[in-house]
């Protein structure tokens, strides 16, 4: 729906039915968009939603000089050449997600800084998750006029709950001039998705062991943490309410593909159901629908 249209008029009354195939969740490709910062390598994404919110990451993205590459449902992310680690209000205002880039330019480059986010106004989703998270990490956060700011302490030192030895040395991927992370036991106020994320972001390159209590244990959080050992990163219990993460000193690339959309799944579902139609979703991950397909079943629905 464009900006132009405020609303859809359905002409109901017949029974829907087809096949389709499984849309690449939404959250979850934004989320593995702004993991591709954590890394200098290559990373290619398949099962992209061809979305409005997919072309604004994909924009901040470059603003920051990663070079992305959107062809249909892949994306080609280079972030080699990210030298802007202040992300401009302009490239965030319209979505709530480019927050997520803050972990990840924290974790890399020691250093990180983003607007209030925009996107769709549903509830109350306040900063402070992500914010604690990074002071928790050992990062200094404040305001600075409009944007929210974040530094690692000095690579220089040796404090914080690392793992000491010859890790202490390491920048985990990090420039010089910026500083590393320390990991820490952090235990989440409310278990918001978009915070869990980010703050696992930022605890994959930290100097230790992180553990992050009442953590979101939504499929795309789980599908976060997938993608990060895929590239290398060491996590533990992604998809539960408590998550375990061993720093390293740096990501590499990935070809990696983004799980279905388990909401709009589920609204083609009860969509069939309520028209007494017949549907097939092809590519659905019955796992990521099981309360939903309990619930119809119990209702009279056929689900296979």
């Amino acid at each position: 729906m464009s900006q132009q249209q405020q609303q859809l008029v359905i002409e109901g009354g017949k029974p829907l039915r087809g096949r389709l195939p499984a849309s690449g969740s939404k959250n979850a490709a934004l989320y593995t968009l702004a993991a591709a910062l954590l890394t200098a390598e290559p990373v290619l994404l398949h099962n992209v939603p061809e979305i409005a919110d997919i072309g604004e990451m994909g924009r901040l993205l470059r603003s920051l000089g990663a070079r992305v590459s959107i062809e249909g449902t892949d994306v080609a992310i280079d972030a080699s050449g990210v030298t802007e680690l202040m992300a401009s209000p302009e490239h965030v205002v319209a979505l709530r997600a480019s927050f997520l880039v803050m972990g990840p330019l924290l974790a890399r480059r020691g250093e990180a800084g983003c607007a209030p986010p925009g996107g769709d106004v549903i509830g109350v989703r306040p900063l402070d998750v992500h914010l604690a998270g990074f002071r928790a990490l050992g990062a200094d956060v404040r305001r600075e006029g409009q944007n929210f700011v974040a530094r690692a302490a000095s690579s220089g030192g040796s404090s914080g709950g690392g793992s000491g030895g010859g890790a202490a040395g390491r920048s985990g991927g990090a420039d010089p001039q910026g500083g590393r992370l320390r990991g820490a036991r952090i235990f989440l106020d409310y278990p918001s998705v978009l915070g869990t994320v980010n703050v696992l972001f930022a605890a994959t390159l930290a100097r230790g062991t992180t553990t992050i209590v009442n953590a979101a244990a939504e499929p795309e959080v789980a599908m976060a943490g997938e993608m990060l050992c895929a590239m290398g990163a060491r996590v533990g219990g992604h998809g539960t309410n408590t998550i375990t993460v061993e720093g390293v000193a740096a990501l590499h690339g990935v070809e990696f593909r983004v799980i279905p959309d388990r909401i709009e799944g589920g609204t083609f579902l009860l969509a069939a159901v309520a028209t007494g139609g017949d549907v097939m979703i092809e590519g659905a991950e019955p796992a990521h629908l099981d309360s939903l397909i309990a619930k119809l079943r119990e209702a009279g629905a056929e689900v296979e």
